[in-house]
């Protein structure tokens, strides 16, 4: 090798094409052009005498030289980054910023609704639905193009962090014209009546199906949403029973006309996890929109508490 370690910015278009598969998304990643990820990378090659990448369909795959090299240098670049990021400015009442966050839908209005009180109007919220494939999930966090995630679940990827932001039930809605169901709700009734479930899964399960462990599979299924609010609008228009987060519920109880109950069987709590990249952890600006969703998740399971026993 020319020098005994590659400079930074060599390994940092390298850990780029390796965290993005490509020498596109590295460069839009880094704000420059695909020739000069590509010229820097033929020089890291040419100090470290070592094949990096092979063409792979439309991006690049790695050589197990660049997967043994990335899990080395991987830790020690985050925490440069970190150094340099703690010396950005950020000023809550008067920088400019859009933050973009994924949330499960029970949380949605709710950060909407309270991001829009902070007085600095320069600083927005943008919400997406979560990705609707596990395979996925994190893809779009890790690369940044969102700022951080709110899921049912923590992560397992090395390179994410994430917090727990509190713990609520889940409960069943129906009706309140329901012609069977009025003012309580048996184990027995539960599975009588016709339901409304999500199709989405998480580790092969229906999410219900994560925190019971009665068996589910034997319940009369007459709709299949592909959201909360699609199963929760469909129950307030039939007789079907659905189970949603205690915190959705609240929200539409007397919009939608709903008797919510607690679940006539044996139940955990869900939990909501804040999730984010490690290496914007020292950014300012995003350590206060962790202290936000932190701040305003608190809030929620204060209004939970105080709204149903």
């Amino acid at each position: 090798m020319q020098n005994d370690i590659p400079k930074y910015n060599l390994l940092a278009a390298f850990a780029a094409v390796m965290e993005h598969g490509s020498l596109s998304k590295a460069a839009e990643y880094l704000n420059t052009n695909q020739s000069t990820i590509s010229t820097m990378l033929g020089r890291l090659k040419n100090e470290v005498q070592q094949e990096l990448f092979i063409r792979s369909g439309r991006g690049v795959a790695p050589t197990n030289y660049s997967v043994n090299l990335y899990a080395q240098i991987q830790e020690p670049l985050q925490q440069l980054n970190n150094v340099f990021q703690s010396f950005g400015h950020f000023d809550a009442a008067s920088s400019k910023r859009n933050f973009v966050v994924t949330a499960p839908e029970h949380l949605q209005w709710v950060l909407l609704d309270q991001f829009s009180q902070i007085p600095n109007k320069h600083l927005s919220l943008e919400i997406f639905d979560q990705p609707e494939y596990e395979e996925n999930m994190y893809e779009l966090l890790i690369t940044q193009e969102y700022d951080a995630m709110i899921d049912i679940l923590p992560p397992k990827d090395p390179s994410l962090d994430c917090q727990k932001l509190f713990d609520g039930d889940f409960v069943v809605v129906c009706s309140k014209t329901h012609p069977r169901i009025q003012g309580s709700l048996s184990e027995v009734q539960y599975m009588q009546e016709e339901h409304a479930v999500l199709e989405r899964k998480r580790k092969r399960q229906y999410t219900i199906s994560h925190y019971t462990n009665i068996d589910l599979s034997k319940r009369r299924v007459a709709y299949h949403g592909r959201s909360l609010f699609s199963n929760i609008i469909m129950c307030s228009q039939t007789h079907y029973l659905t189970a949603v987060p205690l915190s959705m519920a609240l929200q539409f109880e007397e919009r939608l006309q709903l008797q919510v109950f607690k679940p006539p069987f044996e139940f955990r709590s869900v939990s909501n996890y804040l999730i984010w990249p490690k290496k914007v952890s020292q950014d300012p600006a995003h350590a206060w929109l962790r202290n936000e969703l932190i701040t305003i998740s608190a809030k929620i399971e204060h209004y939970i508490q105080k709204n149903f026993d």
